[in-house]
């Protein structure tokens, strides 16, 4: 392929990759994940196809330097445009993670306080579920 085509296809995929972040900030911010979900597939194509032209056109520096400078900058603009909106993207993912995995947890917490127990004793004399680590013991005299 020609390094003229492939820097502007990169472009393309930049610019749709931007598409498709903005998309999925404004989804995070409005909480909305059927949105997120529509965006994952294609999201995933496109990085993918980032990630063979970027090693493609890294592997042929040399052949870059042939290409319109006017296309190379606006390479570079639309590459940075996308790279914010990445750590944006990242940011606000983990952070859904984290909160998402805190509730979790909390709701583990309680169903785990609301189980009953068999009522065994531990090595303090608690019962219940302080005492949920414990085994029953007996001995056997006999033996």
């Amino acid at each position: 392929m020609d390094m003229t085509e492939r820097v502007n296809e990169l472009i393309f995929i930049c610019e749709r990759m931007i598409e498709i972040l903005n998309k999925e900030n404004e989804a995070l911010e409005a909480q909305t994940p059927h949105v997120l979900m529509e965006t994952m597939v294609e999201k995933d194509k496109m990085s993918r196809l980032y990630e063979r032209h970027t090693r493609a056109v890294s592997q042929n520096a040399a052949e870059l330097k042939k290409v319109d400078e006017d296309l190379q900058t606006h390479l570079k603009e639309v590459s940075r445009e996308m790279d914010k909106l990445v750590e944006i993207n990242a940011r606000m993912l983990k952070l859904h993670m984290d909160l998402n995995r805190r509730v979790l947890e909390r709701f583990a917490d309680v169903a785990q306080k609301l189980t009953p127990h068999s009522g065994t004793y531990n090595a303090a004399a608690n019962v219940g579920v302080k005492a949920e680590a414990t085994a029953p013991i007996s001995l056997n005299e006999s033996l």
